[in-house]
């Protein structure tokens, strides 16, 4: 049927110009509506199924079903504030629309459809299925105010074994069964007595059609299964799947067999008559008490994939509840199920932070995981309450779950509570020919308004058509009070929120709940000024059908520095909560053309905003800041992040980007990782990780700084005992664990190659089970590159008693599970400024591996930290020579030849140096052929705190060395001076000493400044020590001068003892504060 056109003009006038002041549909004595219920009176009485509106504004008064709206720029469409149902396959907005505005939002119920196939229309810009704002277009859309969000004050306690009754289907999961499900309750236990397929409308194959005889016979025996269930039980009965008909049979005997069971007589209204595909069917009551009969008939209305016919019975204290879902699509996941549980823990009252007053009976809401799995989020209804304060709320749920609703030492770990439900519903009807073709809002750049509020958006976005998400500003360029807030927005097919090429979008107090793809997404790295306030998101899953990065999707998608990011929360995706990943520039459609972000700022540019910001239940990380995004939306290695306070300017001061008030928890590998220099987070507050917080190096930079922190191992937020198989085997855990890493090391804070302090924090509950180890301060594990040298504590305080209630300290050696020893592993270290991780007296310790190349008889190993803490001062020096990736160094300390080390050129061979002068090394190639070139970086080093070392040459070879000078920043030449005496005798590290029969030369490397207190990082001032070495002639396979040395230059041995130092008592580290003082950690997060 071809479409007939009518455009609708009102002769000689424009569009009346609203009164902001004045509710939209309010305004009849300064404007002249056309009513669309009395549309003959302004259309000649032609019928038309499109409509384009102009010169006038337009009273939308009636429920309405056309194919599309045109808004043109003379023209004006008003919602009327009554309970309204429009199906439409797009509405153009080239006027304006307004369906209430910020003074008049509408209280009553307005349902629009966007419905049509993949391929029905193909409107410029926009595609199909869509409110679409061009430019000069004005939308508003303003539903009742509703707290979108809040957080439970009390946990929501799971049903235990025998509290509750549930069963699928006819008993079996897996069942053929298609039909209606029969079931059966005990009035008084509540125990279910049977559960049995009992119609199948006279299909008793899978295959077969279906007669007259057969449905007449099902008919019959339904009548005897009913009848044979004694009076006074409680009986359910519920649709599974599908109920097979056929035109050539009429049901009838069904019908009235039916009704006269249920209500006593033949009513000819029960929804059983009218049950078709995608229809879905419950029914509930006391057998023989036809007063107590319950029926819920939910037809396909086209407007939603799944539908769920559930009724609840009450009696004796007990809820008995049957449930008919059914979906579109999924035709496989339909079920039939049945449930009794005790009244009171199945329809739990919630004490929440906030006034839930708005929340209306009948809503959904759903109660967000506080596990480590996203899924055990619960989707439920608000019940009727009379004995609820502001603060609580009754739900429908028999909670398979428990909800976490405390706060334990200052981490915030209370449940979050989202209210789906708005009065003002826009949804995408299902498409016959696409599963993921939703409906979408965008706007065009040039639009003069658009404000969206409380607002419900489903079945929105469409994973076929790239570019077609929820809600979307599309390369809008500025704008000004242009927001979408307070609004629910779920199951979509595509993202939830979108801001492209857009500055100054507003995203405030949403709720995004199962979304494929990023949540919240900034498309391309141009996007500035962004706020994100009070949104929550959860369940973002992968797919491989938008850009390469969804594939690990992210609720919170950052790639501009200059973004808010306040009082959000993140709970559950499949990959991280909050990712910051930043382009090089702008890319995609904006690259070239967006001018915002010049080449290379956003990786200079302090973050704008970052407060009281909670990530948790997420399959990878809370927050991760690392990587960068390229052109293709592919990953590139590493942030090299290091803001400046001119961004433009490289050469500009350093300025700290700070990350206030971060909460963390129950997220699977790591609560926090940064790859960054330069960066402050304080109070922040993580618990229940493999990793609570890592900081790592991609390029330099000023170290990084964390302090007033809390971090905690394992709180009693237990969650769900784990259960994992594998091998053959299976092994439960007594709480909740990362599945994949179950058996792998939990670490508190991770020291890793960028240098950090960390002070001012608090660590609890970091104790080491039969299944796997736990230290509240540890270093990246298996590391085969470089570790920080920078690494510094201070202020530290300690819940717990080490040993005998944790570990301070942990890091393993290959013998312990999850741990390795390369060079990376075994050169970790970090420096106690003050004494209060290493105890009295600690003050400047170094805590090492407990290597015999690292000890003295003045250290002391801590067993089950698998560590040593030393009061020498340690350099780590960084070794580059000529040679292949896998040529490794040995080096030997002079009092102990027996015990060298080995590291590999990959690596940059590092290895740590005692300072001070009181002890020297040796460095040979391990090679066939000696190097031409040896390049050694001293970290740590200070004025006095200087490093001597020999290198093994052919003797007889010709030598140079060259210092870097640290004032100039140039490469200047050694001097040779004559003897080893002299060599010693020297203060100056230009000196050095070449011993032509043995084949050595003497160096030595120190910094042109003492270190003061204040100072942190690897090297002082940024600056490090280099020295460099060449040399030629001689025999290149003469490289190993060890023998030769010791015989001329041997020292003392050390004491055999030293090699195993006497190791700590237990709980030689007492707790210092059992709980963190109140101004440490993010605190309570509820914005």
């Amino acid at each position: 049927m071809s479409s007939v056109l009518l455009l609708l003009a009102y002769l000689g006038l424009a569009a009346s110009q609203l009164n902001p002041e004045v509710c939209p549909d309010q305004q009849s004595a300064t404007v002249s509506y056309k009513l669309w219920s009395s549309v003959g009176s302004w259309t000649s009485g032609v019928s038309f199924i499109e409509f384009t509106l102009t010169n006038g504004v337009y009273l939308l008064d009636t429920d309405v079903d056309v194919r599309s709206i045109t808004i043109e720029s003379t023209a004006t469409l008003v919602f009327k504030d009554v309970d309204l149902v429009v199906r439409t396959r797009y509405i153009r907005v080239r006027g304006a629309l307004y369906i209430g505005s910020e003074k008049c939002k509408l209280q009553s119920v307005i349902d629009i459809t966007l419905y049509g196939n993949k391929g029905d229309v193909a409107i410029s810009s926009f595609g199909e299925k869509f409110i679409g704002v061009e430019s000069g277009g004005v939308l508003h859309i303003h539903g009742s105010d509703q707290r979108p969000w809040t957080k439970l004050t009390k946990t929501v306690q799971k049903l235990k074994d025998g509290e509750i009754s549930d069963v699928y289907n006819d008993g079996n999961r897996t069942t053929k069964f298609q039909g209606i499900v029969m079931y059966v309750w005990d009035a008084v236990s509540g125990k279910l007595e049977k559960s049995i397929g009992v119609y199948a409308a006279g299909r008793n194959t899978i295959t077969g059609s279906g007669n007259q005889c057969e449905a007449d016979e099902d008919a019959k025996q339904l009548k005897q299964t009913l009848d044979s269930v004694k009076d006074g039980k409680i009986i359910g009965l519920a649709l599974r799947k599908q109920l097979f008909y056929s035109k050539r049979v009429d049901y009838a005997m069904l019908y009235e067999l039916f009704e006269n069971f249920a209500f006593g007589k033949v009513t000819g209204t029960s929804g059983l008559r009218n049950l078709r595909l995608h229809d879905a069917w419950s029914f509930v009551m006391r057998k023989g008490e036809t007063s107590t009969s319950q029926e819920l008939f939910m037809k396909d209305d086209k407007k939603v994939l799944e539908r769920a016919a559930e009724l609840y019975h009450y009696e004796n204290g007990i809820k008995f509840t049957v449930r008919s879902w059914v979906h579109t699509i999924r035709r496989g996941a339909c079920y039939s199920r049945a449930k009794s549980a005790k009244a009171e823990i199945a329809d739990p009252k919630l004490s929440l932070t906030n006034d839930v007053t708005s929340w209306q009976v009948g809503d959904e809401v759903v109660l967000l995981s506080t596990d480590y799995d996203p899924n055990q989020a619960e989707v439920t209804t608000i019940k009727k309450c009379d004995d609820c304060g502001p603060n609580e709320a009754r739900i429908n749920l028999e909670p398979m779950f428990a909800h976490f609703g405390e706060m334990v030492n200052g981490v915030d770990m209370r449940g979050e509570v989202a209210l789906l439900s708005r009065n003002i519903k826009i949804r995408g009807a299902p498409a016959t020919n696409s599963k993921t073709l939703g409906g979408h809002i965008k706007l065009l750049k040039g639009f003069k308004e658009a404000q969206v509020e409380n607002v419900e958006l489903v079945n929105m976005g469409q994973l076929d058509t790239l570019g077609n998400y929820p809600f979307h500003w599309h390369m809008c360029g500025d704008v000004k009070n242009s927001y979408i807030r307070g609004s629910s927005i779920r199951d979509s097919n595509a993202r939830c929120v979108t801001v492209h090429a857009t500055n100054g979008a507003i995203v405030e107090n949403n709720v995004c709940f199962k979304a494929v793809g990023h949540g919240y997404f900034l498309e391309e790295g141009g996007e500035v000024d962004t706020v994100f306030n009070g949104n929550l998101g959860a369940g973002n899953t992968r797919t491989g059908s938008l850009t390469k990065t969804d594939g690990m999707p992210s609720t919170f998608w950052i790639t501009n520095p200059k973004t808010v990011m306040k009082n959000n929360v993140a709970a559950g995706s499949d990959y991280a909560g909050i990712w910051y990943v930043f382009p090089e520039e702008p890319i995609g459609a904006s690259y070239g053309v967006v001018q915002t972000m010049q080449k290379g700022e956003a990786k200079r540019t302090p973050i704008k905003e970052f407060d009281n910001n909670v990530a948790h239940s997420n399959r990878v990380a809370g927050l991760f800041f690392d990587k960068n995004l390229k052109n293709n939306t592919g990953f590139g290695w590493g942030t090299r992040y290091n803001p400046l306070s001119d961004p433009l300017d490289e050469n500009s001061a350093p300025q700290t980007a700070v990350f206030t008030r971060l909460t963390a928890y129950k997220n699977e590998r790591f609560n926090g990782w940064f790859d960054a220099a330069n960066i402050h987070i304080t109070q922040s507050s993580f618990s229940d990780s493999l990793i609570s917080l890592a900081v790592r190096r991609s390029a330099d930079g000023p170290e990084c700084l964390v302090t007033n922190s809390v971090f905690m191992g394992e709180s009693i937020n237990l969650g769900e005992p784990s259960v994992i198989r594998g091998n053959g085997m299976v092994k439960t855990y007594p709480r909740a664990v990362p599945l994949k890493m179950a058996n792998q090391p939990r670490q508190g804070f991770v020291f890793y190659d960028r240098a950090v302090s960390l002070e001012d924090s608090w660590f609890g509950n970091y104790a080491s089970t039969d299944d796997y180890s736990a230290g509240a301060i540890g270093f990246e594990r298996n590391n085969k590159h470089l570790a920080t040298h920078g690494a510094f504590t201070k202020g530290l305080q300690w819940g717990f008693n080490d040993a005998s209630q944790g570990n301070r300290v942990f890091d393993g050696n290959a013998t312990d599970l999850g741990f390795s020893a390369l060079d990376g592993d075994d050169t970790v270290l970090f420096k106690d400024l003050d004494g209060s991780t290493t105890g009295v007296g600690g003050r400047g310790n170094f805590v090492v591996k407990p290597l015999p190349f690292h000890l003295t008889e003045q250290c002391e190993e801590i067993d089950n930290w698998k560590m040593a803490i030393c009061p020498h001062q340690y350099g780590q020096v960084r070794t580059n020579f000529e040679g292949k990736v896998a040529d490794q160094i040995t080096v030997t300390r002079d009092d102990d030849i027996d015990d060298p080390v080995t590291a590999d050129r990959m690596s940059f061979a590092p290895f740590l140096a005692i300072l001070g002068g009181t002890h020297s090394y040796l460095v040979r190639s391990n090679a066939k052929v000696a190097p031409r070139w040896w390049r050694f970086e001293f970290l740590g080093l200070s004025l006095s705190n200087s490093a001597t070392f020999a290198v093994c040459i052919p003797r007889q070879s010709t030598a140079k060395v060259a210092i870097l000078n640290l004032k100039s920043g140039k490469w200047e030449r050694g001097v040779a001076v004559s003897t080893h005496d002299e060599f010693k005798a020297s203060t100056s590290s230009k000196d050095y000493f070449i011993d032509p029969e043995v084949g050595a030369v003497f160096l030595r490397a120190q910094h042109i400044r003492e270190r003061t207190d204040l100072d942190r990082g690897d090297c002082l001032d940024n600056k490090c020590p280099f020295v460099g070495l060449s040399n030629s002639d001689g025999d290149r396979s003469d490289i190993d001068c060890t023998d030769r040395f010791y015989a001329k230059y041997k020292r003392d041995a050390v004491v055999p003892a030293r090699k195993k130092r006497a190791t700590a008592n237990t709980d030689r580290f007492p707790a210092t504060s059992a709980t963190p003082p109140t101004n440490w950690g993010a605190g309570s997060t509820n914005p």
